[in-house]
């Protein structure tokens, strides 16, 4: 009997450990399968949004660097006019040339907003964590006031502490923590995806019948052996400037509209209401006209930069090595030449596309989150 007992108690802390190590990986699992769906839901939302508005990119950067690489002699071949670029690039290549560089151009997207919104989602938390406040000790001249309440009076006030919570809940962030996420996942993002972002936009502004590249694999083997592994981040500065300030400002802006909408009663009729949980959602139309008003934003106020490093990118291209320049000087060049608003060339087709691409974009990240039950932030 007595040796049962002990080897009883000898076997249940074993028990206990198995069960909890068992339990830790069964976390694991379920917390990396959580991450593998959210970067998902990033990639495909960034991919679709970046496929639907190509033709409006491509227009936006030879719009850019119209001036670094037009000359006398290939003046034709460029337009001066939003319309007339359309023009030109459909009657030398067709509908299909308005999304040439969009393979390229997806295979940047889908790591670039998968990092994005995973590294946003999990700061976002993070930075949530260190500013909670634990609720102050309850008085004793409440605790005399609850015992007072009658039962009615004791569900009503429930009721009105459960919405009160909903709606700290939901604005609990504040717009400096959601600057200071948005401006860390643009950074890690930038630099992880830097690479194919160059190479896209080299092989978007070659002369038709004049490449250099032959495609994506012929363009990275040439950068790696004519200008080495500082050629493929070359303009890297000019695109942090402008990535950490676009990306935080438009969470920042995205986040504090959503907020707004989900609290407003004025946005009552609008908004969707979860069917399972009573959550009130934002629904489609609302999700497109806060994700196009923070895309606004972000590129009216970063889009000089946004010129000088398209054309950082493809100066290594185009100009002889005493004839490039540094960022700064390219600013001053442009404003010497073009005046201004040299730095806001192409900022038409540039509205044009990122009204419909963030709306775009957070339409579809928040579609498949909710399709793949993701919660990032729980």
């Amino acid at each position: 009997m007595m040796s049962d007992a002990k080897s009883s108690m000898t076997n249940q802390p074993k028990r206990s450990r198995s069960s909890f190590r068992q339990k830790n990986a069964k976390n694991g699992n379920n917390r990396a399968m959580e991450n593998a769906k959210q970067l998902f839901c990033g990639g495909v939302a960034g991919s679709t949004a970046k496929t639907v508005t190509a033709p409006f990119s491509r227009l936006t950067i030879l719009f850019q660097v119209h001036s670094l690489v037009t000359s006398k002699q290939n003046r034709p071949k460029f337009a001066m006019s939003f319309r007339e670029g359309f023009g030109k690039i459909v009657e030398r290549g067709g509908i299909v040339a308005l999304w040439k560089g969009n393979g390229t151009s997806v295979l940047h997207r889908f790591p670039y907003s998968a990092i994005n919104f995973f590294v946003y989602e999990n700061m976002l938390k993070f930075l949530d964590q260190k500013e909670e406040v634990e609720e102050p000790p309850i008085t004793s001249m409440q605790l005399v006031r609850r015992l007072s309440l009658r039962p009615d009076e004791h569900m009503e006030q429930a009721q009105r502490q459960q919405i009160s919570s909903r709606k700290s809940k939901n604005n609990t962030t504040n717009a400096s923590t959601k600057f200071l996420a948005g401006a860390a996942a643009g950074t890690i993002a930038c630099i992880a995806c830097y690479p194919l972002d160059l190479v896209r936009t080299r092989l978007t502004t070659e002369f038709e019948g004049r490449e250099h590249y032959r495609g994506m694999v012929d363009a990275f083997r040439k950068i790696s052996q004519q200008e080495g592994m500082k050629g493929f981040y070359s303009g890297l500065g000019p695109t942090l400037f402008v990535a950490v300030p676009n990306f935080a400002l438009s969470y920042t802006v995205y986040g504090t509209l959503k907020e707004h909408v989900l609290d407003d009663e004025l946005f009552y009729n609008v908004r969707r209401v979860d069917a399972d949980s009573g959550e009130p959602k934002l629904g489609f139309w609302l999700t497109l006209a806060c994700g196009a008003a923070s895309g606004s934003v972000s590129t009216l106020i970063t889009f000089p930069f946004d010129t000088i490093r398209r054309r950082m990118q493809i100066q290594n291209l185009h100009l002889a090595p005493h004839e490039r320049l540094t960022p700064v000087q390219q600013g001053t060049a442009v404003m010497q030449k073009e005046g201004f608003f040299g730095l806001y060339r192409g900022l038409t087709p540039e509205l044009l596309k990122v009204i419909p691409m963030v709306g775009t974009m957070f339409v579809t990240y928040e579609w498949t989150k909710e399709m793949l039950n993701v919660d990032a932030r729980s």
